[in-house]
């Protein structure tokens, strides 16, 4: 069963998470090393990958192959096909999940903090709760913890994410 970890122990499991990766963009070591316990979708320009350092259960990302910081720095053709996935990633995760909600977000800061980085990404996030836990503010930051997997639960998700994928 996935577990929620505090603030604390999520940037530690991070820390070690980001020496395995190694240096550089994190979001581009993810891409070159796409961990198929993880690895929900795959196009020629993107990965949609499961969370490891979620805000809940389910939560995927939308990644750009190419290292971009900025939307506009996409042509719209890009834009739209991450856009694509995101929509798509939101009829799996009603399939797998049946949240009340799911919240779909741009992010990417200026500069690596903990747990965001400039790389361009899209959270895609199923929301289960109907009360402050489900305020974007609280959605998007690491104050209510952060859920983490176990290797087979994270391939297991994956898995039935998968199968829920829209056919084209």
């Amino acid at each position: 069963m996935a577990r929620v970890v505090g603030k604390e122990e999520a940037l530690a499991a991070l820390e070690i998470h980001r020496r395995e990766l190694g240096p550089g963009c994190v979001m581009c070591a993810v891409m070159a090393r796409a961990d198929h316990r993880v690895l929900v979708k795959e196009t020629s320009s993107a990965l949609v990958v499961l969370d490891r350092f979620a805000s809940r259960a389910g939560h995927l990302l939308v990644i750009p192959r190419n290292h971009v910081e900025r939307v506009v720095a996409l042509e719209w053709p890009q834009y739209a096909e991450l856009q694509r996935l995101a929509y798509d990633a939101s009829h799996a995760i009603e399939r797998v999940f049946g949240p009340k909600r799911t919240y779909v977000a741009s992010l990417g800061t200026a500069n690596p903090l903990a747990g965001s980085y400039p790389h361009l990404h899209i959270h895609v996030v199923p929301i289960a709760e109907d009360d402050e836990r489900a305020r974007p503010a609280a959605v998007f930051s690491w104050s209510a913890g952060i859920v983490l997997y176990e290797d087979d639960e994270a391939a297991e998700t994956t898995a039935s994410l998968r199968r829920a994928w829209p056919e084209r």
